[in-house]
């Protein structure tokens, strides 16, 4: 009201001139807060309406399993999902009535700025465990084939935290701001610039600091076993890449963090020449098959804790899947990938072997890998410092044999390989050079075995296998890998490979563990304990070895690439 004052003029109290500005001050902010939470409603509104807008927004995804989730969850969701659709377009109109009410009775009004700041935070609060249950409850599968990471869906990053609070946060400042007491405002001081410059620079010292010291702090050494050796392997599970340990023999394998939101079908992964590193090749998923694939390759660190993280990016980008890695003794990267048909992405149209430093390739028509459908691995590998060995069809073959590409010949046909090997005619497998020696370890896993998988030793110029390695009993060859020293071999065995026996059909392996990891060591001491000779399970197969063999692993997640 007027106050009369000693010259015979009105003012305004201070009261009524300071409401208005601190008025403003909390509805500025409520109003950045209702931006916010409507925000989401335009983006949607301006997809619908203008889908070019937001068309690199679009996210595909699909997969195909069974569904036996409990009732009770099911139910859940569907409530749970009523309530979000009405609380999430709730917030936005919540928010323009408590601007309304702060507009016209908000002034010298505390309470009203409580209970609005209550209602608009509790809504915001609400909202988010909403989603959250709803994250929980219908998780995206790992199998799932999307065009981005499918993990992305069931992770809730700080930023997007960050982004759900910041309306109750803008809400709170508002309420503080129309609460505050009206008193008269001090004489403005100068602030102290000196001593906050100061804190300022200590304060970015010490995190300069901090960050220096974590980075410059070494890392564990990788480890080795009783035996010596390594102590963990880095393993593909599903479309992931992992840490197994393997002297712990037990858990499922810590999954390695994808490099790229996009690039996260991990597909070959190999030993690199220092111990404890590796390289792998990772993927887009393009449209779920062969089309529109792009690949790259990086640096793996494994540190002596079981930790492990992407290095650097070797080489380009690769059109299609890169299938194999391989690293020679001096270094040398080679790898193998295949590119789908145009027309037809069910369909392989070529098959690769390159090299990364020199920018060469090899390529062949059609798919040359692993499989019914010859769409598995290639099982490259270097057999000596020039040559590449891997699995292959040549034309008019009847049968897959191991070649050698010599690396310093001219051309680029693939087919020109040597023929080191010929499989019988419904046999089919790949083979790994025992480092030092010309045998070979190879897999017999074609049509002809699909209930006696085995590993053989052979020598190409022997053209027969010397004996059998090792034999999954009831199970599956699932991958397989030598270490640096070529005396242990490390085998994944998958107990879930669809076998039944039995009237009415059980497992063939019974209660076995569904994936289990075997080391066989191929030059066993003299009076090392061998398991009970057993012979072969048909006429003309290789004489079992009866190598000592030892359980590493066992778990629920396959393996289905080895690098140790």
């Amino acid at each position: 009201m007027p106050v009369p004052t000693d010259h015979g003029k009105t003012r305004m109290s201070l009261h009524a001139a300071v409401l208005p500005v601190r008025q403003s001050y909390s509805l500025f902010w409520w109003w950045s807060a209702a931006l916010l939470t409507v925000w989401e409603f335009v983006l949607k509104w301006l997809a619908l309406l203008v889908p070019s807008v937001l068309a690199s927004e679009s996210v595909m995804c699909g997969w195909t399993t069974y569904d036996d989730e409990p009732a009770w969850k099911e139910e859940l969701t569907a409530r749970l999902w009523q309530i979000d659709v009405f609380v999430s377009p709730a917030i936005p109109v919540t928010m323009v009535l408590c601007i309304w009410l702060i507009a016209r009775r908000g002034a010298g009004r505390p309470r009203v700025h409580k209970w609005t700041a209550f209602t608009g935070v509790s809504l915001v609060c609400l909202d988010y465990g909403l989603t959250r249950a709803l994250a929980l409850l219908n998780q995206m599968p790992e199998e799932a084939t999307c065009s981005v990471d499918p993990a992305t869906f069931n992770a809730f990053p700080l930023e997007y935290v960050c982004w759900i609070f910041a309306p109750a946060v803008f809400i709170m400042i508002g309420a503080w701001a129309g609460m505050r007491a009206p008193n008269r405002p001090a004489r403005r001081r100068p602030l102290p610039w000196r001593p906050i410059a100061l804190v300022a620079v200590v304060t970015a010292l010490l995190v300069a600091v901090g960050v220096v010291i974590v980075r410059l702090t070494p890392k564990p050494p990788p480890a080795v076993a009783v035996d010596g050796t390594p102590h963990h392997a880095l393993v593909l599970t599903g479309h992931r890449l992992a840490v197994l340990d393997l002297v712990e023999g037990g858990g499922e394998p810590d999954r390695v963090d994808a490099p790229d939101d996009r690039f996260y079908q991990f597909t070959a992964v190999v030993r690199d020449t220092a111990p404890g590193r590796y390289l792998a090749a990772v993927s887009t998923a393009g449209n779920g098959a062969w089309g529109d694939r792009s690949s790259r390759i990086y640096r793996i660190a494994v540190h002596g804790d079981g930790g492990a993280e992407i290095g650097e990016r070797v080489g380009g980008a690769y059109e299609g899947i890169i299938k194999d890695l391989a690293v020679s003794t001096q270094g040398r990267i080679a790898y193998s990938r295949a590119v789908g048909k145009r027309d037809e992405f069910l369909e392989i149209d070529r098959t690769f072997v390159g090299l990364v430093d020199d920018h060469r390739e090899w390529s062949a028509a059609g798919s040359q890998g692993l499989g019914t459908f010859r769409d598995g691995g290639l099982g490259l590998h270097w057999r000596d410092p020039d040559t590449l060995v891997f699995r292959a069809i040549p034309p008019k073959a009847d049968s897959p044999r191991l070649v050698a590409l010599d690396t310093r010949r001219p051309g680029t046909d693939l087919s020109a390989a040597r023929t080191l090997l010929t499989m019988g005619v419904l046999a089919d497998g790949t083979a790994l050079t025992v480092p030092g020696e010309t045998r070979m370890v190879m897999s017999q896993v074609g049509v002809e075995r699909i209930w006696d998988q085995q590993l053989v030793v052979v020598d190409p110029a022997e053209k027969k296998p010397i004996g059998s390695a090792f034999a999954p009993g009831c199970g599956n060859l699932a991958a397989f890998t030598l270490d640096r020293s070529g005396r242990h071999l490390l085998v994944s065995v998958d107990n879930k490979a669809g076998h039944f026996v039995g009237d009415p059909p059980e497992p063939a392996c019974g209660n076995a563990p569904p994936y289990q990891v075997f080391r066989v060591d191929l030059r066993p001491p003299a009076g090392t304990p061998r398991p009970t000779p057993r012979a072969a399970s048909y006429p003309g197969d290789a004489t079992p070895l009866n190598l000592p063999q030892t359980p590493v692993w066992s778990g629920k997640s396959s393996v289905y690439g080895i690098a140790w």
